[in-house]
């Protein structure tokens, strides 16, 4: 889903992260290859650890034959798919336990999971495209 707000082109994946921002899809990887130091954060904050190789992803809308989506057992995109609805904030039942399942960090949790060794920047630059909850609730206002 692309939505264009103040000329600002935002691709919202079925659970609400945000995919323009998303150091792990394949369009930032062919541009600038950042995924070492992604690896580095989902282990600090979220606590697994891909291989840097291995991150790489077409995001959940994408149809082609062949497409990596980096989460492949998601519970959000076929339940997404099955109602007919663009990203899971439209269903009348989010937020529900799929969508908690894949729910990422804002800003607080960040700094709560991390608190002697929290950076800002560090959240911003890889970790603010997976606060889904905030980007979904911003779309039903």
């Amino acid at each position: 889903m692309e939505h264009v707000n103040d000329e600002i082109r935002v691709e919202l994946s079925m659970c609400g992260y945000r995919c323009d921002l998303c150091k792990a899809h394949s369009k930032r990887v062919r541009q600038v290859d950042e995924r070492e130091e992604l690896s580095r954060i989902w282990q600090k904050y979220y606590g697994f650890l891909i291989p840097p190789e291995n991150i790489v992803c077409d995001g959940c809308r994408c149809e082609e034959p062949g497409a990596c989506r980096l989460d492949a057992g998601c519970p959000v995109r076929p339940c997404v798919l099955d109602k007919g609805l663009n990203h899971c904030g439209e269903c009348p039942q989010y937020p529900c336990a799929k969508f908690e399942e894949r729910i990422g960090l804002n800003r607080n949790d960040a700094m709560k999971k991390q608190p002697e060794d929290f950076i800002a920047a560090e959240y911003e630059c890889y970790l603010a495209a997976y606060d889904n909850r905030t980007h979904l609730n911003a779309m039903k206002r």
